[in-house]
């Protein structure tokens, strides 16, 4: 296997990452969204009401980071916080109406994306158990 810069494993793939999150976010561009708010957004769409922990274990992002996202996504309407009633020193991150009818536009952004990342790849499935395959071994 070569080692030249451009052909090494973890630049290839914080490459596509880069290229993935640039176009995701110029997809969601007239939405004020990052790319990593609309992995928050989604995660929601499918698993609503997480505490701030639970979004950050689902998400990978650092608790920190995630705690600005929330704030961000907030004064823009797309989610709320509300206090668990079991626990008062843990909040539930909750879509509001607004966040929630970004859903369809969420998912067909990703789908574009992923259409035109994946259109030569001939087993787009082999290469999915692949990528969890070497996400698994070095977790």
């Amino acid at each position: 296997m070569s080692f030249e810069f451009d052909n090494v494993f973890g630049v290839l793939i914080a490459n596509i990452r880069n290229s993935l999150k640039n176009n995701i976010e110029k997809l969601l561009v007239d939405y004020d969204i990052s790319s990593a708010q609309s992995i928050i957004l989604r995660r929601l769409c499918e698993k609503d009401n997480l505490t701030q922990k639970e979004l950050a274990e689902d998400t990978y992002f650092k608790p920190s980071s995630l705690t600005l996202m929330i704030d961000k996504l907030e004064k823009k309407g797309f989610v709320k916080r509300k206090a668990k009633k079991d626990d008062r020193r843990a909040f539930l991150v909750c879509l509001t109406q607004k966040g929630r009818d970004l859903e369809k536009l969420l998912i067909e952004a990703n789908k574009k994306m992923e259409e035109e990342a994946l259109k030569d790849i001939e087993d787009k499935e082999l290469l999915i158990q692949t990528l969890k395959k070497i996400y698994s071994n070095i977790k």
